[in-house]
């Protein structure tokens, strides 16, 4: 069976609870400042520290464009900076800022606050389930 022949295709389903999760989500960062993809990109940089612009942006699947804004919000709000690379004059080094841990650390309480309300309708076994799926489903590499 490919779809659910009684409601939309996965693809559909994916996309609508994608866009109900950015909205609960963007709108609980509100009150620091930050929208969900600030937060992607802080917490890539948590994950993998300082990287170029380049492989932030191929950590988190952004055109070049959008990655040039995000980079430009972070650095003026204070919580990422930009130096250039001694061996690659053409590409800058972004690292977080001391305040940009700070922030990152108050928005991840609002992530796990968040998380706790866009799944209070499931159990533990279910949220442990719609995780794993999710991990296969997007062939997740951890």
């Amino acid at each position: 069976m490919t779809n659910n022949p009684e409601g939309p295709p996965v693809g559909m389903l994916l996309r609508m609870a994608h866009v109900r999760a950015r909205e609960v989500f963007t709108e609980a960062l509100r009150p620091l400042g930050l929208k969900s993809f600030h937060y992607g990109a802080l917490a890539v940089l948590i994950q993998k520290g300082p990287c170029s612009q380049r492989r932030l942006s191929e950590s988190m699947s952004t055109d070049k464009s959008t990655m040039v804004r995000l980079v430009d919000d972070l650095e003026r709000m204070g919580l990422i900076t930009r130096t250039p690379v001694p061996t690659d004059r053409r590409t800058q080094s972004i690292t977080l800022t001391d305040k940009g841990r700070e922030v990152f650390a108050k928005a991840d309480e609002v992530a796990a606050a968040t998380h706790d309300y866009l799944l209070e309708d499931f159990s533990d076994d279910e949220r442990r389930v719609l995780w794993e799926l999710l991990v296969r489903f997007t062939k997740y590499d951890m």
